[in-house]
C-alpha cells in the first residue's frame, strides 16, 4: 500500500493543488450574503469578487505553458502555489470589497499557473502504463470540487466565519509545497521558445478590460461611465489582437483553429452554454438565502446538488455519446438544461417538490454537454494544434463563467431595485430573480441552435468502433464507448 502511494505521489500532489483551486472557484458564492453583512456593502457588489478570480484565470492561462518551458515546470508550480497561498491570506484579512476583489485577482493568477502546469508535470513524469491511474487522481478534483465547494463554504462560514474559507487553503497548500519539494524531480534545462508578447498584452488586457468593465456595472466598484469605457477599450484591444493574429505565424491564441467546425462549435457553442453555469453559480445561493429565506447550510447543500447530478451521470456519458452520437445528444441535453433553469420560475418555497429534481436533472444534462464539447474541440486537430487549442479552451471556459456571473448580477440589480443596493444582505423579492433565471435558461436553447452546425459523422472518430458478427455470418461495425483522454475527463 505504501509503495503504491509513493508511485502516485506526484499526481496526488497535483490533485491536492487542483482541489484547492476548484473549491475556491465555488466556495465564495454561498458565503456572499454573510460577507456583505460583515463588510456593510450591497450583496451584488461581491459579484466582482467571484468574477475577478475567473478573469485573472482567463488572462494568464495562455502563457502558463511558455513560463513552464522557460523557467521549469516544477519551479512554476511552486511559485504558483506560493502566489495562491499569499493571495488566500490577503483575502482573509480584507475589510473592504475593493481589497477583496484585488486579492481574488492575485489568487486567480496563481490558479492560472497551477492547473495546466500541474497536468504537464504529471504527463512528463508518469510512465504510459501508469498514466490511466495517475489521471484518475488528477481529474478527481474536477468531480468533487464543485460538489464540495458550496457545502464546505457554508459549513466553514457558519461555524468559523467567512474568512476561514480562505485560511483553510494555508495548511493544504503548505502540504502540497512540501510534497513537491520532497518528491518531484528537478527540472531539466529550460526550453526557450518564441513568445508573442504583443499578443499577450493585447489579449490579456483586452479580455480583462471587457470582463472587468461588464462585471463592474452597477457602480459598486467603478462609476458606470468608467465601466462602459473600460469595456469599449477592451473590445478595441481584442479587435487589434484579431487583426494582428491573422498575420502572425505563432500567435498566442490561434484564431485559425476556428476553421475546424468541431472546434468552432466547441468554443462558441460552449461559451454560450457556459453562460448559464456562471449565472446559476451566483443566482442559486442568493435565491435560496435572500429569496426563499434558507440558512447558509441549506443553501450550500442545495447548490451542491447541481454538481451531484453531474457526477451521477458522468460514468454513462461516453456510452450515451457512443450510442447516439454527438450532435443530437448535445442538442437535447442543452435544451433539457435550459428547461430545468426555466423550472426555477415555478419555485416559491424551499420545500417545493420540484426543487431537488430540477437541480439533479439540470446537473446531469450539464455534465453531458460539458463532456461532449470538451471532446469535440480536439476531434479534427493535428498534434501541432493541440497545445494552442488547450490554451484557447481553458481561456474560453473562464471567460464564459465570468460573463455569466456578470450578466446575472446586472439583471438581478435591475430587477431587485433598492433591495440589491441596500447595504448588507437584505431579503430580495422572489420575482426579482425571474428575469435572471429566464435569461440563464435561454442560453440552453440558444447553444442548441449553434450545436446544429454539426454535421452527420462529425467527431465520430472519438467513438470507438467494435466489429460484431451478426446471424448468418454477416458483420457490421458498431460504435463502442470512446476512450479518448478528453472524453474520459470530468465535465468541469
Amino acid at each position: 500500500m505504501l509503495s503504491r502511494l509513493r508511485e502516485n505521489i506526484i499526481p496526488l500532489t497535483v490533485a491536492l493543488s487542483l482541489l484547492m483551486e476548484l473549491i475556491d472557484a465555488t466556495v465564495l458564492a454561498t458565503a456572499i450574503p454573510v460577507i456583505a453583512r460583515d463588510l456593510s456593502v450591497p450583496v451584488l457588489s461581491l459579484k466582482m469578487a467571484m468574477a475577478t478570480y475567473l478573469i485573472a484565470l482567463a488572462a494568464f492561462v495562455p502563457i502558463s505553458g511558455w513560463i513552464a518551458d522557460r523557467i521549469g515546470a516544477r519551479r512554476t508550480f511552486l511559485a504558483a502555489m506560493g502566489v495562491f497561498l499569499v493571495a488566500s491570506l490577503l483575502c482573509a484579512i480584507q475589510t473592504s470589497v475593493t481589497g477583496l476583489v484585488l486579492a481574488r485577482a492575485l489568487q486567480g493568477i496563481g490558479a492560472a499557473m497551477m492547473s495546466p502546469v500541474g497536468r504537464l508535470i504529471v504527463l512528463r513524469h508518469t510512465s504510459k502504463e501508469e498514466m490511466t491511474r495517475a489521471m484518475v487522481y488528477v481529474t478527481l478534483p474536477a468531480l468533487i470540487g464543485p460538489a464540495l465547494g458550496p457545502f464546505v463554504g457554508a459549513t466553514v462560514t457558519t461555524f468559523l466565519g467567512w474568512r476561514s474559507i480562505f485560511l483553510m487553503n494555508l495548511p493544504l497548500g503548505a502540504l502540497a509545497i512540501w510534497l513537491t519539494l520532497r518528491h518531484m524531480p528537478a527540472d531539466g534545462p529550460p526550453e526557450p521558445k518564441p513568445f508573442d508578447f504583443p499578443g499577450f498584452v493585447l489579449s490579456a488586457v483586452g479580455l480583462a478590460s471587457v470582463m472587468t468593465g461588464f462585471s463592474a456595472l452597477g457602480e459598486h466598484i467603478l462609476p458606470w461611465q468608467a465601466a462602459v469605457a473600460l469595456s469599449v477599450a477592451g473590445v478595441a484591444l481584442l479587435v487589434l489582437y484579431w487583426l494582428r493574429a491573422r498575420d502572425t505565424s505563432e500567435p498566442l491564441l490561434d484564431l485559425r483553429l476556428f476553421r475546424h467546425r468541431t472546434f468552432d462549435v466547441s468554443i462558441t457553442g460552449g461559451l454560450i452554454f457556459r453562460l448559464s453555469n456562471g449565472a446559476i453559480s451566483l443566482l442559486l445561493p442568493l435565491f435560496f438565502q435572500l429569496g426563499l429565506g434558507a440558512s447558509v447550510m441549506v443553501s450550500g447543500a442545495l447548490t451542491g446538488l447541481n454538481a451531484v447530478g453531474a457526477v451521477s451521470l458522468r460514468t454513462f456519458v461516453p456510452r450515451i455519446l457512443d450510442r447516439f452520437g454527438f450532435k443530437w445528444v448535445m442538442i437535447w441535453a442543452a435544451v433539457i438544461r435550459g428547461a430545468t433553469i426555466f423550472g426555477f420560475l415555478t419555485v416559491t418555497s424551499i420545500h417545493d417538490w420540484q426543487l431537488i429534481p430540477l437541480l439533479l436533472i439540470g446537473g446531469a444534462a450539464q455534465s453531458v454537454v460539458f463532456t461532449a464539447i470538451n471532446s469535440i474541440g480536439f476531434a479534427d486537430l493535428d498534434l501541432r494544434e493541440m497545445s494552442p487549442a488547450t490554451a484557447f479552451t481553458a481561456m474560453s471556459r473562464q471567460v464564459s463563467l465570468a460573463l455569466g456571473i456578470a450578466l446575472a448580477g446586472v439583471v438581478l440589480e435591475l430587477t431587485a431595485g433598492a433591495a440589491a443596493t441596500t447595504t448588507g444582505a437584505e431579503m430580495i423579492p422572489i420575482h426579482a430573480f425571474l428575469w435572471g433565471f429566464a435569461i440563464a435558461g435561454a442560453t440552453g436553447p440558444l447553444s442548441a441552435l449553434y450545436f446544429m452546425r454539426l454535421r452527420r459523422g462529425d467527431a465520430d472518430g472519438l467513438r470507438r468502433k467494435r466489429r460484431t458478427v451478426e446471424p448468418y455470418g454477416s458483420s457490421r461495425e458498431r460504435f463502442h464507448a470512446p476512450q479518448s483522454k478528453e472524453a474520459r475527463e470530468p465535465a468541469e
